[in-house]
């Protein structure tokens, strides 16, 4: 019965870090990066249809690529919700090395290997909302906004007559969009 509390009290913890996106960050945020659901792809294993042809990548950095940010403060002794409007549409488009056009749909494969709906475009469009988030009494900060995204390496393979994945042609590098994000970062605020 105490393992079964102990374990309990852990997963607990682990759920309660997971918190809403409608929180306040201080500093840069980290981002983990996505792990592979499946091997599939992956040169050197085994392969169904000869002929077959796919890419395989592999997930390098996930970041923030921020577009825009609004100036807010709170100087009154009670916690206020903070919120804007979005006034200029911003588009984010998965981008590949200029020296390589991939086989087929790479977000295709992207969203196959971790699980995420990678698209080739992503919008914030004119009067989305950003927020609200809750502004601690006398705070400051910046609600900031733009797009998550995804760094990876990339190998176009073959499926090979002994039913192998082999790789075809360079590596490249793609940086895809699979979410737009928005948070609210503190920042000191001055004493008057």
């Amino acid at each position: 019965m105490r393992k079964f509390a102990r374990i309990a009290a852990a997963l607990l913890v682990a759920v309660s870090a997971a918190t809403p996106a409608a929180q306040a960050v201080d500093g840069a945020a980290s981002y983990r990066l996505p792990q592979r659901w499946n091997d599939d792809y992956k040169p050197g294993t085994h392969c169904a249809t000869p002929g077959a042809q796919g890419t395989y990548v592999t997930a390098e950095r996930m970041w923030f690529k921020q577009t825009d940010a609004a100036s807010v403060a709170n100087r009154n002794d009670h916690t206020v919700p903070v919120s804007h409007t979005v006034t200029d549409k911003r588009t984010q488009t998965t981008e590949v090395s200029a020296s390589v056009k991939p086989i087929g749909d790479i977000e295709k494969y992207m969203s196959n290997a971790f699980g995420f709906n990678f698209v080739h475009q992503i919008h914030w469009s004119l009067g989305q909302k950003i927020g609200p988030y809750d502004l601690e009494a006398n705070q400051q900060g910046k609600l900031v906004w733009g797009f998550m995204m995804l760094d990876a390496d990339s190998q176009d393979v073959r499926c090979s007559e002994d039913q192998q994945w082999v790789e075809k042609g360079a590596p490249y590098f793609v940086s895809a969009p699979y979410s737009r994000y928005s948070e609210l970062r503190i920042d000191d605020a001055p004493v008057y």
